[in-house]
């Protein structure tokens, strides 16, 4: 479909939505807080690293409960932070000083072309069904040289954990691989500069990031939990 009728599009993410008892897990199960805490240092490294020009205004598309940009406020300071998800109770979960929200539609995003200076999602785009329309959403709301953060699940990662009872998140449509990622954002106009993989442990132990820098460059890899994409609007 072409760059100017995306909007038209009626694919709703409504089935893979999460509901109230997402964030009331995620305060009580160790292992999803430590799963948010890594993405959220993955996050802010890309914003650190790749960051050209100014960085106040960041977007977070299937935001849920909010915790991940509470997180970046506490790390970053005083930028302008909007949280956009599907669910109104998660939502309405958590009030957070400094932080708007609102009820969109993560491939319908209700923000002028070109104002934002970062668009993150974390764990979302597996959930929606026109993957390839959320991306051309990110570039559109983004301005020349604003990065897109995208983290999700490594396919074959999912496949283990999931037959072993790990990870019981539902609301998947599909899985996608750095590649796909890769193409994906390329397709939407955005120059990649960062595509790997991050996370040994969907359960996590304190050791893991030394272990990501010693095993990752030997194959590991493969046994990574998440991949992160990281790209630019030229």
């Amino acid at each position: 479909m072409a760059h100017s009728h995306h909007h038209d599009q009626e694919a709703s993410v409504e089935d893979g939505v999460y509901g109230i008892d997402y964030y009331e897990g995620r305060h009580n199960k160790l292992q999803l807080i430590y799963r948010l805490r890594r993405r959220t240092d993955e996050v802010e490294r890309a914003l650190r690293s790749y960051t050209n020009g100014p960085l106040k205004t960041i977007v977070d598309l299937g935001t849920a409960d909010g915790l991940m940009l509470r997180n970046l406020k506490e790390r970053m300071g005083a930028l302008h932070f909007l949280g956009i998800d599907y669910s109104i109770d998660l939502l309405k979960a958590q009030r957070l000083d400094g932080i708007f929200k609102t009820r969109a539609d993560v491939q319908k995003v209700p923000v002028r072309s070109g104002v934002a200076d970062a668009v993150i999602a974390t764990a979302v785009i597996e959930h929606v069904p026109d993957p390839d329309g959320m991306m051309r959403e990110c570039a559109r709301i983004l301005r020349t040289g604003g990065l897109v953060i995208i983290t999700t699940p490594a396919p074959l990662m999912e496949k283990v954990s999931s037959a072993l009872g790990i990870l019981k998140e539902a609301g998947h449509h599909m899985t996608l691989n750095l590649k796909q990622l890769r193409k994906m954002a390329e397709k939407a106009g955005l120059t990649v500069v960062e595509a790997s993989k991050f996370m040994f442990s969907p359960i996590g132990f304190p050791a893991e990031k030394t272990i990501e820098k010693v095993f990752g460059p030997l194959g590991l890899r493969l046994v990574m939990a998440n991949q992160l994409l990281v790209a630019r609007r030229g």
